[in-house]
């Protein structure tokens, strides 16, 4: 195999490229080629994606690592921070969080509906809406709660790039709907 693989110039001791990288291309390539085989000759198809609303934590002691100056919360509404003595049981330990929509990045093609089939894990209550390339409201706002699934559907006419914001968690919790012409 070694000896086909260097007729190639492909023979080497370690791989230019980490597997993982090359593996993450090749499915977003089939991704992609898979919706591009859908997309021409046909008027709009319903494109549904499954999202989950979450909340990521990580935290550690001030013992390990002092906690940041700046409080996260004042950075971004969609930060969680809470610093060291929040815990009774542990009082040198200290918590960050970020909400976010997993996956974030979704694709479709101008004409398409897109389905968002959402279940809410982390956070009682979102308001959520998805604002056009224009600006202009695709998904008016509604409000989704934590344990329950919704279907949130919207046409995209236009291409361009949509955004699932939820106004209680921005900038971190926004996904992305990238539009492609037909």
């Amino acid at each position: 195999m070694t000896r086909f693989l260097s007729v190639f110039g492909l023979a080497r001791r370690r791989p230019a490229v980490p597997l993982a990288v090359i593996a993450s291309v090749a499915a977003t390539a089939a991704l992609l080629l898979g919706l591009a085989s859908t997309a021409h000759g046909q008027a709009g198809v319903t494109r549904e994606y499954f999202i989950t609303a979450v909340e990521i934590k990580g935290s550690t002691t001030a013992d390990n690592l002092g906690p940041p100056e700046t409080n996260p919360k004042d950075l971004s509404k969609g930060y969680g921070f809470n610093a060291p003595g929040y815990d009774s049981s542990s009082p040198q330990k200290w918590e960050v969080a970020s909400y976010m929509w997993t996956p974030a990045m979704m694709l479709a093609f101008r004409g398409d509906q897109v389905k968002l089939t959402t279940f809410v894990v982390n956070g009682d209550e979102h308001k959520v809406w998805v604002e056009g390339p224009d600006g202009e409201e695709a998904l008016p706002e509604t409000i989704i709660n934590r344990g329950r699934e919704y279907e949130l559907s919207f046409a995209v006419p236009n291409a361009g790039v949509y955004k699932l914001i939820c106004l209680n968690h921005e900038p971190t919790m926004t996904g992305y709907i990238l539009t492609l012409p037909r």
